[in-house]
């Protein structure tokens, strides 16, 4: 099983307001998500965001990793792919890629220009990395993706870098927004 995940449990302090909620596309940035991961296959998509009716972490306050853990701790899974909210300009055949590079490579996997999305491979040893890494408050993704010996790969001259824009900021909101409409 292909298991989505959506972390969408940040403060959105720099933006001043949920990035999650966010218009795009005739919906909102946590509903793009949610479809885009339906598109590229995932059998279940989980959202977290310390809510009522999403996943909610087992360590409050340790960021992504722990929303990681527990969407990972709430489904066991063959193999998962996991994206941040505030990337709205990831595309389907980003992310395709990277899932059938993961695959063929049969380990864990993200691209060398960024973190996320990120590829997981190997379930059990995903959920008792990233409990053991934040039990030690180890939080970094980069960090838990290199204790997973995870392989970085070169995105294809076919994925602009431009998918990998992150929008923790107005300014950064209004670019993609930009983007978006070239």
């Amino acid at each position: 099983m292909l298991l989505g995940i959506i972390l969408a449990g940040g403060q959105s302090r720099r933006m001043g307001f949920d990035k999650a909620l966010l218009p795009w596309q005739g919906g909102t940035l946590l509903t793009h998500a949610q479809q885009l991961l339906i598109d590229v296959g995932c059998d279940h998509v989980l959202v977290s965001r310390n809510e009522p009716d999403y996943i909610e972490d087992h360590f409050h306050g340790q960021g992504p990793l722990a929303g990681i853990h527990a969407c990972l701790s709430h489904t066991v899974c063959d193999e998962a792919i996991v994206i941040p909210v505030d990337m709205p300009l990831l595309s389907q055949a980003c992310l395709n890629t990277l899932i059938s590079q993961g695959r063929l490579l049969k380990n864990s996997c993200h691209y060398s220009v960024s973190v996320m999305p990120s590829y997981l491979a190997h379930y059990h040893d995903l959920v008792a990395i990233s409990r053991h890494r934040l039990e030690h408050e180890q939080r970094s993704i980069t960090g838990f993706m290199r204790a997973m010996s995870a392989t970085v790969i070169d995105p294809p001259q076919h994925i602009d870098k431009h998918f990998f824009i992150n929008t923790n900021t107005s300014e950064q909101w209004a670019h993609a927004q930009q983007l978006k409409n070239l």
